[in-house]
């Protein structure tokens, strides 16, 4: 089944576990993250707390939500799409874009534009968890 919310959707289908459902989440046509839930409505509601967050401004893409995204405050939290908080980011006053991870005081990784940003958090999270995919949550 597909869950639509505008332009993002969610392919929910069982998983090969037990009680397991797994959803794909799109933007168009390109895939955006993966989430999992012990039941349909838990992974529809993921889908809709994402939906939610994105309205209110926030990106999604490999699997990273980045808050603050498309709106003025341009800065925010950056969580994984199953909610783990990974930590913030924020821009400069010469519109660098800066992640710093949870618990931490001094800047993990920087770059010239959010879109940049995105990616290297991505890469971070690649090269940190092992991972050839980072659109996976790790639920």
């Amino acid at each position: 089944m597909t869950e639509k919310h505008g332009e993002m959707s969610c392919e929910i289908a069982a998983s090969e576990k037990p009680d397991q459902y797994s959803g794909i989440l799109l933007y168009k046509i390109f895939e955006i993250g993966t989430i999992a839930g012990p039941s349909v409505e838990a992974v529809r509601a993921q889908f809709q707390a994402i939906c939610d967050m994105t309205d209110a401004g926030g990106m999604v893409r490999h699997g990273v939500i980045m808050l603050g995204y498309h709106n003025e405050a341009f800065s925010g939290d950056v969580l994984l799409v199953d909610g783990e908080i990974l930590g913030e980011w924020s821009s400069d006053d010469e519109e660098w874009c800066h992640f710093t991870q949870i618990d931490d005081t001094e800047i993990t990784l920087s770059a010239p534009s959010p879109w940049m940003l995105h990616d290297t958090i991505a890469d971070w999270l690649k090269s940190r968890n092992g991972s050839a995919d980072s659109t996976e949550a790790s639920l």
